[in-house]
């Protein structure tokens, strides 16, 4: 089954790709399939391409989790963030806050 993403990147000359696990890749700025759908709600995709190719994927990556921490955006999308990971996958990715666990505190050390 093809991705959103995919779609989107036959419009924008394969800006965006999907990454082996699954995700979507805007030049490098690498999103879970949830917080795009977040991010494309505010940015459209030729928006996103545009500012990191622009700013680069770090500033990129800076202002959109500011944009999705206001309080306005917060209200919009009931309280979602979008949080940047690090898990198995080389680039980090960045996810909504409800797909990320919080860690679970040892007892007893």
């Amino acid at each position: 089954m093809s991705k959103i993403w995919e779609l989107h990147a036959t419009q924008h000359a394969g800006a965006i790709r999907s990454t082996p696990e699954g995700h979507a890749d805007v030049m490098g700025l690498v999103l879970s399939e949830k917080a795009y759908f977040l991010v494309v709600r505010d940015y459209r995709p030729g928006q996103l391409i545009a500012m990191v190719e622009k700013r680069g994927v770090a500033d990129t990556t800076r202002e959109i989790l500011d944009h999705f921490s206001d309080p306005a955006a917060l209200r919009l999308s009931a309280g979602r963030q979008l949080v940047p990971c690090r898990g198995l996958e080389p680039t980090p990715v960045i996810r909504r806050s409800d797909e990320v666990q919080r860690p679970t505190p040892i007892v007893g050390i």
